[in-house]
């Protein structure tokens, strides 16, 4: 991401004015011209403000504070254009437009999500819906029942012409016994499935 540093400016700031006192403006004493008026001049003098006021601006002390004012504010200005214009400014725009362009590729990210996810769900809804279940569940059932068909098969096969062992038979016997037991148990759990006696095979 672009740095922005709004540190940069602060040795830059000009410091605020200060207020000019009374003591600094050294309005007094008044200069001769004016002291040496009549009373009824110099009531007239006070009792006006743009005399007052034109007297005042012409002090040395209220144009050097009014230089530094005008100082101030063009060094503000300089600052504003160069600095918060020209520098910061544009890096946020910068800023922005790299923003706008992660936000666009999230969207894009979360809308692939959203099309996968409805893909993940389209394929559970066609391989573990009830009918399809009980279809492979029927298969299953089928394959046990000719697993036990073939234990038997495949023991006459092996035996045709041959002396027969109790321990074979035996075993026979028993993986034959396994194999019934489970066939007749899913075959229970299909019927019972079929009739909404239960929710489905475990």
């Amino acid at each position: 991401m672009t740095d922005i540093h709004l540190d940069q400016t602060r040795q830059k700031i000009p410091q605020p004015v200060k207020q000019l006192t009374f003591d600094e403006l050294k309005a007094f004493p008044l200069p001769k011209a004016v002291e040496t008026l009549p009373t009824s001049y110099l009531q007239d003098f006070s009792d006006n403000k743009q005399l007052l006021q034109g007297y005042i601006r012409q002090l040395e002390a209220y144009s050097t504070k009014q230089q530094e004012v005008v100082r101030t504010l063009q060094q503000a200005d300089d600052i504003l254009e160069n600095v918060v214009y020209s520098q910061l400014i544009k890096d946020y725009e910068k800023v922005i437009d790299k923003i706008n362009q992660q936000i666009k590729s999230i969207n894009i990210i979360y809308q692939e999500f959203i099309n996968l996810e409805t893909y993940q769900y389209q394929l559970l809804s066609s391989n573990f819906n009830q009918d399809n279940l009980k279809a492979k569940f029927k298969k299953l059932i089928e394959e046990n029942n000719q697993e036990s068909l073939d234990i038997v098969k495949n023991f006459n096969d092996r035996s045709h012409g041959s002396e027969i062992s109790d321990e074979s038979f035996g075993t026979m016997i028993e993986n034959f016994k396994n194999s019934r037991k489970l066939y007749h148990f899913r075959k229970e759990k299909l019927n019972r499935w079929e009739e909404e006696r239960v929710s489905g095979f475990l």
